[in-house]
């Protein structure tokens, strides 16, 4: 019998970063060799099974590995799995725009509902016409509760406010059958979390829980202990660290990832550590397994906290490519999340001088988040809109890379970028700043891409265009890179890293207590 891989984040989407790309790789090696593999979800979404559809239709998802999330586990648990007769009428009338004898203020995807001039309620529909959601008002206009619909058409949460402040001080979660499983209580002058309870009904007894961590802790204890063979949780979300710091060591093998640079601004060694990761950084000498990508990271990690031998480094992975696209000489590409930490401005900031340099250049960024408007406004302030382009979000980084003739990294700090890996994949060189942690350690300056001095926005459009200057000498890098990840960074090599590890892992803790 295989054993259980877990591999634990708080969520998983389809427009997501590195972190579940990394995961969804893993999952899929393991799955396909000696373990099984299932990822561990701990957000609230009612949409993960149209997520995993996705994923396998794009084929990031393996067909063998599941995506598990603690609210979906309870509600199947707990349910019967049909909507009930009652829930689908309740639906049904709720769905219609027109209904009873309301007065209907009618919105393109909302409504306002009216009872002798009384604001009542008011609806909201999606795209496709799904209701999303029903808000309630009491005669004061003050909003009392909220129901909140599943697709297949029943009540999946109800959110209660409290008429002080119109703060949520209650949710209550569903089973297609309309029982309620779960209930979180709420302070609603704070927003901080009270209790929660999570009903079976199979018999009388409440379970109670003085917070999430607390409840989310018992649900992996819960799945640990349905495995025939002791399981290991690998920790790739550190949201998700403290839940399994909290587990009961028996229940399973545990392993911490650190994918991120550990400390805070400027993140380099004496600087503060980042909130985030401070507990897995607390249980390091403790003994527990933690893996970082790059040796650099576990040297500065053993500078300051200590070597107990169980920091180990294993990087990222990439497959190598077997469609062969020509390239664009012109082109630069560049793949990062939206984000002010991932310095896109500044990319932009030196592309106007390259394309004022080298004619025709051009510059692709791909990615999603919350700095799109502002990198919008840049490139119309600029004026640049001829030569930058913002793509969206792409899963086909393949394509992107092979077309392109040198793609850029202009992060503030990485664990280790994917990118560069992807890059180097499809024989395209990479300029990077030279940050904490990953372009040194397989930028190879004049070799494999250039390295820029962090910051220095003048010299990143300088290596820019030396690149596009020189084809052939881009070519001889591109080939260059290639060959480094046949070396050293394919699936193979990293799956046997990960396996010695967890068989390491256990051998070890078989008997031993962790401290």
């Amino acid at each position: 019998m295989k054993r259980t891989i877990f591999m634990t984040a708080w969520d998983m989407d389809v427009e997501k970063g590195g972190v579940n790309k990394v995961m969804l790789h893993r999952s899929a090696l393991f799955s396909n060799k000696d373990y099984r593999s299932v990822l561990l979800t701990m957000d609230f979404k009612m949409n993960y099974q149209e997520i995993a559809s996705e994923l396998r239709a794009t084929g990031q998802l393996n067909k063998d590995v599941d995506i598990i999330n603690v609210y979906d586990y309870y509600r199947q648990k707990f349910s019967s799995k049909e909507v009930s007769n009652e829930q689908k009428e309740r639906y049904e009338q709720n769905v219609k725009k027109y209904e009873g004898d309301y007065w209907v203020q009618d919105g393109d995807y909302f409504a306002r509902y009216f009872m002798n001039g009384t604001y009542i309620k008011y609806k909201q529909w999606d795209d496709d016409g799904i209701l999303k959601f029903i808000d309630y008002f009491d005669e004061n206009r003050v909003r009392n509760r909220r129901e909140e619909f599943h697709k297949d058409g029943f009540k999946i949460r109800e959110t209660l406010y409290h008429p002080a402040n119109n703060k949520k001080n209650q949710e209550r979660f569903f089973t297609p059958d309309g029982f309620c499983f779960l209930t979180m209580w709420f302070n609603y002058e704070t927003g901080k979390q009270q209790r929660i309870y999570l009903f079976d009904p199979s018999h009388k007894k409440v379970e109670d829980f003085a917070n999430r961590k607390e409840f989310q802790t018992y649900w992996l204890e819960e799945l640990c202990r349905t495995e025939v063979v002791k399981p290991v949780v690998i920790v790739d979300g550190a949201a998700t660290a403290e839940r399994v710091i909290e587990m009961d060591d028996d229940l399973a093998f545990k392993i911490y990832m650190l994918h991120s640079n550990h400390f805070e601004e400027p993140y380099t060694i004496g600087s503060s550590y980042r909130e985030a990761v401070q507990p897995i950084l607390d249980i390091i000498p403790k003994g527990y397994p933690v893996v970082v990508l790059t040796e650099q990271q576990q040297q500065d990690l053993h500078k300051e906290i200590g070597n107990r031998g169980n920091i180990s480094v294993i990087p990222n992975s990439v497959e190598l490519p077997v469609a062969k696209v020509e390239k664009d000489p012109l082109l630069v590409s560049l793949v990062a999340r939206y984000t002010k930490d991932k310095r896109i401005d500044q990319a932009i900031e030196a592309f106007l001088e390259v394309a004022r340099d080298v004619p025709g250049a051009k510059l692709e960024i791909y990615g999603a988040g919350n700095e799109e408007a502002e990198l919008k406004k840049l490139i119309k302030k600029l004026k640049v809109h001829h030569s930058v382009k913002l793509k969206g979000y792409t899963n086909r980084t393949d394509e992107v890379f092979a077309k392109s003739a040198v793609s850029l990294v202009t992060s503030k700090a990485e664990g280790f970028s994917l990118v560069m890996l992807e890059s180097f994949a499809n024989h395209t060189p990479v300029v990077s700043y030279e940050i904490n942690y990953g372009p040194a350690q397989i930028i190879k300056d004049g070799e494999t891409g250039y390295l820029v001095p962090d910051g220095d926005i003048e010299a990143l459009a300088d290596r820019i265009k030396k690149v596009l200057d020189n084809p052939a000498e881009a070519k001889l890098m591109g080939d260059n890179a290639f060959n480094l990840i046949k070396e050293s960074y394919t699936p193979e090599i990293y799956y046997n890293k990960w396996r010695n590890l967890i068989e390491q892992t256990i051998e070890e803790n078989k008997e031993k207590p962790f401290l």
